[in-house]
């Protein structure tokens, strides 16, 4: 089982070789630390957006527009 028709042995390729699935979790992990950086990213932008509203307040009645 360790020779092919050339004369060679093949390539093995130990049981416990886990390099796929290494990869698929870094690509995981890359995209989830992704999303949060783009939701945390979202959050500050609108927490700096709200201190930093300086557009006028008309009063109508008891509603506040702007």
């Amino acid at each position: 089982m360790g020779r092919n028709g050339s004369g060679r042995s093949r390539d093995r390729v130990a049981a416990n070789d886990n390099g796929a699935a290494e990869a698929r979790v870094r690509s995981a992990v890359l995209t989830i630390a992704r999303l949060l950086g783009r939701q945390i990213a979202r959050e500050q932008f609108e927490r700096q957006a709200s201190a930093n509203d300086n557009t006028p307040v008309k009063e109508t009645g008891d509603r506040r527009e702007r």
